[in-house]
């Protein structure tokens, strides 16, 4: 490996494969200064000591200190004590060949189909553990994340292009056309998430990545710099029709009774229609006009669908 000048990590995945790529290494290379180490590696000292700090919570299934990782480098010397025990062969049980058959299975959706190669070797290693553990090979698994996504995105990130965007919004319930300037690539709680310049929202937005239905590159002006304006607030009124939990929480009134009229605001029209909505009859739009003839439209669409 080329020994090139310190650079930290720049992702998890990265991360998660230096952190593969070490502890062989290790084993083979016992006693190597954790200098040494992290220039092999081209990341700094400080960086190398957070990475040997995590092998030491990692190890084999039952996770106590007798199959923990044993490391030592507070010397400044790496080295791991229980080698030979990590390298046994271990058997893989039929749950663990269900997560490793889905797991490769998900990798594999989202591989461009041009890397033949990287597709050949997981279904072959996918069909060589399901054997192991008797599983049928219609077993699989595919990402919510559609890959022709992920690459136009990645793409206009590379390139700082554009894109026109279908999104499905969960807020609103609704598919909206959007042109953004993507920024960068998000994970939050498991979700992956594109950071960008909305051009109709007019301010910077993340958007779910597989909530995104499609992505064709877009022509795009340099994003204003200018403060975005802020929306009025709608006032509205509620009559309690039914007391209960979730409408005391949801609109932060918690001293409510039947016949209740109260006042609230918000920024968006369709929270408190929807807010109404999943009252199932609890309260009652008394005001604005507009959102109260809105909300009864959309009510009886919804019975409709029930009596059809």
């Amino acid at each position: 490996m080329a020994k090139n000048a310190p650079k930290n990590a720049v992702s998890p995945l990265e991360r998660t494969s230096r952190l593969l790529d070490l502890v062989p290494y290790i084993n083979t290379h016992q006693g190597i200064s954790l200098v040494d180490l992290a220039e092999v590696f081209e990341v700094s000292t400080n960086q190398m000591i957070s990475d040997l700090t995590t092998l030491w919570m990692c190890g084999l299934p039952g996770y106590t200190p007798l199959e923990l990782m044993d490391l030592d480098f507070e010397s400044g010397y790496v080295t791991i004590r229980n080698a030979p025990t990590l390298a046994r062969p271990r058997s893989i049980t039929h749950e663990e060949g269900v997560a490793l058959v889905l797991g490769l299975d998900v990798l594999r959706s989202g591989i461009s189909t041009e890397r033949t190669d990287l597709i050949e070797a997981i279904s072959s290693l996918s069909q060589r553990i399901a054997r192991l553990v008797n599983l049928p090979l219609a077993l699989s698994a595919s990402s919510d994340i559609s890959h022709e996504v992920t690459t136009s995105v990645k793409e206009a990130i590379a390139h700082r292009s554009g894109l026109q965007i279908s999104y499905h919004s969960l807020y609103k319930d609704e598919v909206s056309s959007r042109v953004v300037l993507p920024l960068e690539i998000l994970e939050s709680q498991g979700y992956l998430y594109l950071h960008a310049y909305c051009f109709t929202a007019l301010d910077f937005r993340h958007f779910r990545i597989d909530r995104i239905q499609s992505a064709n590159p877009a022509e795009v002006k340099k994003p204003s710099t200018a403060p975005p304006v802020n929306p009025e607030k709608i006032g509205f009124s509620v009559k309690v029709l039914r007391p209960t939990r979730d409408v005391a929480e949801r609109f932060q009134e918690p001293n409510l009774e039947a016949g209740t009229v109260f006042e609230s605001s918000s920024f968006s029209q369709h929270w408190i229609a929807r807010s109404v909505l999943a009252s199932g009859g609890a309260i009652e739009l008394i005001a604005p006009a507009e959102i109260r003839s809105e909300l009864a439209k959309r009510a009886k669409v919804i019975l409709n669908r029930y009596e059809g």
